[in-house]
């Protein structure tokens, strides 16, 4: 399978430090929560968990957001004969907090508009998990903190109505973190447009569902020039996905998978999607889950099919 791998070239630990550039010192951190995903904040939400999801759709729009999806995935493993908790994923925000992140990486989209993820457990508590914006800057290789600040003060504010604390969240740990490699990369034989178009179509097939397409790029100029065409592409598979989550609740924060096409400076179409190994590790699912190796395939031959590689 022909396909092209781009670094991101930025090593990170509890520190990160562009491979040109200055370092970046993340804020002290207690340590990670059972069970939490590194780079993640987690935020209790009360015991109500339909009233939690309303409130976060809420304090999106009043901030001046878009809801871009809200996917039950709960509701999905149960259609496809699994049962988990309660568990949804509601993505949204606005241009003014994600733009100056996909202004300097258009790969950075495969992580915006940004993902909350309410959870309930077995005693009735709700949660809110979202990563951190210095999670959201390292992937995207962005070291700038002109360009995060607007997503940080974004999603705080975000949290902060819909799941108000004593004291401000703080990201867990970026221990174990690492860009490079993050992203999968292949080049389109159509404009965006097109490439757009086709990704949608295939993923619209039984066993996925095309959830949402995100013109990235829509709104971004103002006082700059627009950014160049990037749009985002959610697809579900209910079925695959079931099974992952009942092992790892959190990793409904990686879902649905997402696909970025975008034209680059070189006008080349390019479609990327995240290392869905890499996704897994972080929510300590092995490798080697049949659950993972399906994602895994299905993505790659979305991006082809969508590429025009295959037919």
């Amino acid at each position: 399978m022909s396909r092209t791998i781009r670094a991101l070239g930025m090593c990170l630990a509890l520190a990160v430090v562009a491979a040109c550039g200055n370092p970046i010192t993340y804020p002290a951190a207690p340590p990670a929560l059972s069970g939490q995903p590194a780079g993640t904040v987690v935020v209790p939400a009360g015991t109500d968990f339909a009233a939690a999801v309303e409130r976060l759709r809420a304090a999106i729009t009043s901030g001046g957001g878009t809801v871009a999806a809200v996917v039950d995935n709960a509701a999905d493993a149960r259609g496809a004969g699994v049962e988990i908790p309660a568990n949804t994923v509601v993505i949204g925000g606005s241009p003014a907090a994600h733009t100056p992140l996909v202004r300097v990486d258009q790969r950075a989209a495969l992580n915006l508009p940004e993902r909350y993820l309410v959870l309930q457990d077995e005693s009735g508590a709700v949660e809110i998990t979202y990563n951190g914006a210095d999670f959201v800057a390292a992937l995207s290789g962005v070291t700038t903190p002109e360009a995060r600040a607007p997503l940080r003060d974004s999603i705080t504010a975000v949290a902060g109505r819909a799941g108000p604390v004593a004291t401000a969240p703080v990201a867990a740990p970026l221990v174990g973190v690492a860009p490079g490699g993050a992203v999968t990369t292949v080049f389109g034989s159509a404009d965006v447009r097109v490439t757009v178009d086709r990704l949608r179509r295939n993923a619209g097939k039984a066993p996925n569902r095309a959830v949402a397409v995100i013109d990235m790029a829509g709104d971004s100029g103002g006082s700059e020039p627009p950014l160049r065409p990037t749009s985002l592409i959610l697809v579900s598979t209910p079925e695959v996905e079931g099974p992952l989550l009942a092992a790892a609740p959190s990793f409904g924060l990686e879902l649905p998978m997402r696909f970025v096409v975008w034209d680059d400076e070189q006008n080349r179409t390019q479609i990327g999607y995240p290392d869905v190994a890499r996704l897994a590790a972080r929510h300590g699912i092995p490798a080697g889950d049949p659950g993972i190796a399906r994602l895994t395939t299905d993505a790659d031959r979305l991006a082809r099919l969508a590429a025009g590689i295959i037919e």
